[in-house]
């Protein structure tokens, strides 16, 4: 159970809120019980003082309390819904929030361990099985628990002590068939939890490269993959549901075992004048209504095993670490940007070729370097050194005259301003985007960035300008404007180092003349490094080198 105590201490600063739940639900468990004890008492009664058996019957303080249990247990079952939800969706956003913390500081390399789908599925589906922790174990283990001490100091007032012997039959119910269930379910819950992951990875996978499937003749292959993990998925469920069954039948059971041996017991008390009628029904009841307790338990430690993997596979997320930590005693670099890379000898493995093989880089404040090449080059690995994304195996690079290395991600990105190849937009205004920069920027200098980018005629065109939504990963705008609105949050950032990585993608020839024009001013005052298919493709740069077998070689103007 190691594994799930990190999740509890995450659990903390919710802790109220789960208190309050658990709370609500031994209310509901008690006024459920009171209610089916009092009635049964009442109608005995009633029915005996009919046959007068009994002279005297208050019928108004019975039907009262019976009026208020069925009203306090509906009350009580309705919040303990709300406030239980409320906690387990509020701890599963801090979770979801503690789980992307630990994948922020990860270098690509590391973070490279992980496909894409499977990073989903631990985001997603895993974080939403811990909500059975609280939800279907512990809280009804607890509820269980409280309900049960307090059965017995009930019955123990109202009875003779041996009456606690239907107590103790429920509390070893309650001890015996969760270790059973967590014994037959555990393997079954894992590996639903694998298949379940390998349907999300086949089915994410299969959606984004469905192009490349179809081209490549794979797509039947991907499609039978998915239905083996598709059959793997619903055996495990079967499985789940066969011992699901299983233990709520041997619950079941045990809550009868119980109500036969209070009825036993108490007709032999009642042979004895040494109860009453009404009493023993209400007994019999009253153990009817405890059992129910007990009944939750099979299935809540069921789930356990699939708890368990999900906890597991979160952990193996959080304990990974980067390749490229922190440095322990960081640098800043100072005011004015430079960006230089000398003698970077790059490869993917030990038997690799170098992808980058001897680079040496200097661009100065004002200066502007265009680096072409062939897709695969390795154009996007010599970014990826400069911003500390990728370890070199020789050379450095250097941000404002301080090693890369030396530096914190923070003071390195606030250096550097990066344009990527690909375009990052969330679901919110062009305004909110665009403030991801810079947060206190206003309104003019968010309209001077759209300027630079191009986009003044476009922003014009719109009824709600700065505070239009630009939908689920810019699904709103064309591919061009989102690749403009994150130029102009590049330009907002106004960092003194600028890397643009095919900033001009997917944009027409009209509208990258006239972006060339227009951010010309702007990079002369920053040092700028360019990487492009081909010139016509980048700003103006006075120095335009080609990237060729790991080599930098100078091309004219």
């Amino acid at each position: 159970m190691k594994d799930l105590i990190p999740f509890l201490r995450l659990a903390l600063p919710r802790l109220p809120w789960f208190l309050g739940g658990l709370l609500l639900a031994v209310l509901t468990v008690v006024a459920a019980t009171g209610l089916l004890a009092l009635s049964g008492w009442f109608i005995t009664a009633s029915a005996l003082a009919g046959a007068g058996l009994i002279i005297a019957l208050d019928i108004y303080r019975p039907a009262g309390g019976i009026r208020a249990l069925a009203v306090g247990r509906t009350v009580a079952r309705y919040a303990e819904r709300i406030v239980n939800h409320e906690a387990v969706l509020r701890h599963l956003a801090d979770l979801r929030s503690w789980l992307f913390r630990a994948l922020s500081p990860l270098d690509p390399g590391t973070l490279a361990r992980f496909r894409a789908a499977d990073l989903l599925q631990r985001l997603v589906g895993d974080i939403d099985t811990l909500d059975g922790l609280f939800l279907r174990v512990i809280t009804p283990t607890l509820t269980a628990i409280l309900t049960l001490l307090g059965g017995a100091l009930f019955f123990g007032l109202l009875a003779p002590l041996t009456v606690l012997w239907v107590v103790a039959v429920l509390a070893l119910a309650g001890l015996i068939l969760p270790a059973v269930a967590v014994a037959l379910g555990g393997r079954s819950g894992e590996a639903r939890i694998q298949a379940a992951a390998q349907v999300r990875e086949r089915t994410v996978e299969g959606v984004q490269g469905l192009a490349e499937l179809r081209v490549f003749g794979a797509l039947p292959r991907q499609q039978a993959a998915l239905a083996a993990a598709e059959r793997d998925r619903a055996e495990a469920e079967i499985r789940l549901v066969r011992w699901g069954a299983l233990g709520d039948t041997a619950a079941m059971l045990a809550g009868l075992g119980a109500v036969w041996l209070a009825l036993w017991l108490g007709v032999g008390w009642l042979s004895q004048d040494m109860v009453t009628a009404p009493i023993v029904v209400l007994l019999v009841l009253a153990t009817l209504g405890l059992s129910e307790a007990v009944a939750m338990l099979p299935g809540a430690y069921q789930r356990l095993g699939q708890i368990r993997a999900a906890a597991t596979r979160l952990l193996e997320v959080a304990h990974t670490r980067p390749a490229l930590p922190e440095p322990a005693h960081p640098q800043r670099p100072d005011g004015e940007g430079s960006l230089t890379l000398e003698g970077i000898r790059l490869r993917h493995g030990n038997d690799a070729p170098w992808v980058l093989n001897g680079i040496d880089l200097n661009i100065q404040p004002g200066e502007c370097v265009l680096i072409t090449g062939p897709s695969g080059a390795g154009k996007t690995s010599l970014t990826a050194v400069a911003l500390r994304l990728l370890a070199p195996q020789a050379g450095e690079a250097r941000v404002g005259g301080i090693p890369v290395q030396a530096m914190t991600y923070t003071d390195l990105y606030d250096t550097v301003g990066v344009l990527s190849q690909e375009t990052v937009l969330f679901a919110d205004t062009i305004a909110a985007n665009l403030r991801l920069a810079r947060p206190e920027a206003d309104d003019a200098a968010l309209e001077e960035a759209l300027f630079l980018a191009g986009l003044e005629d476009f922003i014009a065109t719109l009824p709600q300008g700065l505070n239009t939504p630009v939908g689920e990963g810019g699904a709103l705008v064309s591919g061009g404007q989102a690749r403009r609105l994150a130029l102009a949050r590049l330009i907002l950032k106004d960092a003194p180092v600028v890397i643009l990585d095919e900033p001009f993608r997917g944009l027409d020839p009209a509208t990258i003349e006239r972006l060339r024009q227009r951010l010309t001013p702007w990079l002369s005052r920053r040092a700028t490094l360019v990487i492009a298919h081909e010139p016509a493709m980048a700003p103006p740069c006075t120095i335009h080198y080609r990237l060729r077998e790991g080599r930098l070689q100078e091309m004219a103007p």
